[in-house]
């Protein structure tokens, strides 16, 4: 028996500790596991305990079950409705990393982190109170999808079988990254929104949760990309990318309705990720899988040519011989007709940095990290030049690997695009669009469909030279850089933006 001057004072070591209710003979659990200890408490009732009753221990709940250890909220604190503060493994690590040092900061941060977790999205108004055993059920089940029918829709190779990156990597990384675990989970309840099974809106709630979950994680445990850490950084990077492309289509399942058309918010989060990505492009390159990593046929690769992207290249040409006519002739004030200009460079430029088509998760997002700021504030006003710049961009990305989670969204941005525009009011730069489209189709060189290509999914390992049996093809498909600099290795880049920037961009972007 001990007093509960005693218990009070064990308060002090950093133990968990779980009450039911003090009654005379109640018992209290400190510990955890194979370490937990019982012992019984006697009910104060002296003056000398006065001090107790101010700790309000009246409202301390002592329980003979010990943590589940499931966080970010255990599941009794779940089910009871509590402020939870089991910090779990991570917590444990970032100690151990830190040599001990700075254990208040470093609780402090997980305790937020476990906080947000749990209450950082609206959507979390869908997510049910489900005991420790269903969501270890949960997560099983999203596993065994994960494994058995999604992995392979991830790949942006044509033959899945060649890709080891979904199949035996993620699982691998999930397996000792939290973030990764979490992330893994997220896209495979995402891969079952796609399906639209019977319980769609019960695997959106577990994509949203396990997504926010990961960025958390994600931003504890990796401050900034090293040598240990950039591999796990490339996958999540992965991960985060697909579940920002296809969320909004999961919305307008669950929600019943079609989101708005917003394409200048989504090109600044790929404005993010494209810097981001310049962090971890030195680790990729000179890394010797680095071709497995980006899932480059380099067959394909080097005899790639620019047949496909004729039709863009024509038409960011006769654009531009449109725009330097002047403000009067084209109707653009002068001070957007040069922002306009940059972004029809830029859009040049990064197609000549592309082996044929784009392959990898780097030329998704660079161009939006190529053009101004000015220019996306001109495209989400929705002025007409912007957005046939953007369908321009869409119509180029068409001919990337065709995915389900990837081209949804850039079909829905092209056909929103003209949508808006066949609602303006006739101008200049109107007419020269129906012209230039016009001319295009009677000279057969209509935009090309993507077919089912191999592709890679970021960073670099690609040849610095294309080449091709086709006359007056370009030779290039180079790695360029969210500044629009030629990556090349061995030379030095300023990085600015660390992993808690990104992860933290993402979200408040989204």
């Amino acid at each position: 028996m001990v007093s509960a001057r005693s218990a009070a004072n064990s308060w002090a070591v950093p133990f968990q500790i779980y009450a039911l209710g003090w009654t005379s003979a109640s018992r209290i659990v400190t510990g955890k596991g194979s370490k937990a200890k019982a012992a019984d408490v006697l009910c104060p009732h002296q003056p000398w305990d006065k001090g107790l009753a101010n700790l309000q221990l009246r409202h301390l709940r002592c329980r003979a079950n010990v943590c589940d250890c499931v966080g970010p909220v255990c599941a009794n604190c779940r089910r009871r409705q509590e402020h939870c503060s089991y910090l779990g493994l991570l917590a444990d690590a970032l100690n151990r990393e830190n040599g001990g040092d700075k254990t208040g900061d470093t609780l402090s941060m997980v305790r937020r982190a476990a906080t947000v977790a749990a209450h950082a999205s609206s959507r979390d108004a869908l997510n049910a109170s489900l005991p420790a055993e269903k969501l270890r059920a949960d997560e099983a089940e999203l596993k065994h999808h994960f494994l058995t029918q999604a992995w392979f829709t991830f790949s942006l190779q044509s033959d899945p079988r060649k890709c080891d990156v979904w199949s035996r990597w993620v699982p691998q990384l999930a397996s000792r990254n939290v973030f990764i675990h979490q992330s893994m989970l997220s896209i495979a309840a995402l891969h079952l929104c796609h399906l639209e099974p019977p319980e769609m809106k019960r695997y959106y709630s577990m994509a949203c949760q396990h997504a926010i979950q990961a960025s958390n994680y994600f931003r504890l445990a990796v401050p900034e990309v090293t040598e240990e850490n950039w591999l796990a950084t490339f996958v999540f990077a992965m991960c985060n990318g697909i579940f920002g492309y296809y969320r909004p289509f999961a919305d307008e399942k669950v929600m019943g309705q079609v989101n708005s058309f917003e394409p200048a918010k989504a090109l600044n989060v790929m404005r993010v990720a494209a810097k981001f990505s310049d962090t971890v492009t030195p680790h990729v390159f000179k890394s010797p899988i680095r071709d497995k990593l980006a899932q480059v046929d380099i067959k394909e690769w080097r005899d790639s040519s620019d047949i496909a992207l004729r039709p863009s290249l024509q038409k960011i040409a006769r654009f531009i011989d449109f725009l330097s006519l002047g403000s009067e002739a084209t109707g653009t004030p002068e001070d957007d007709t040069k922002v306009y200009l940059s972004a029809l460079v830029a859009l040049k430029s990064w197609m000549s940095s592309l082996p044929g088509r784009p392959r990898i998760w780097k030329h998704f997002i660079l161009w939006p990290s190529l053009v101004s700021e000015q220019y996306l504030s001109l495209l989400r006003f929705k002025e007409p030049v912007a957005l046939m710049i953007f369908v321009l961009w869409c119509e180029v990305m068409f001919l990337a690997p065709r995915r389900w989670y990837l081209i949804a969204w850039y079909d829905r941005g092209h056909g929103s695009a003209l949508k808006e525009l066949s609602q303006l009011a006739e101008s200049p730069a109107q007419k020269f669009w129906e012209t230039m489209a016009a001319d295009m189709s009677n000279d057969g060189l209509s935009d090309c469909a993507g077919s089912e290509t191999d592709g890679s999914t970021t960073g670099p390992a690609t040849p610095s030279t294309v080449k091709s049996e086709d006359v007056g093809c370009r030779r290039g498909g180079f790695l360029m850089l969210s500044t629009g600099e030629e990556y090349r290795q061995g030379k030095g880049f300023a990085v600015t933006t660390s992993c808690r920037d990104y992860s933290g961009m993402i979200a408040k972007a989204r």
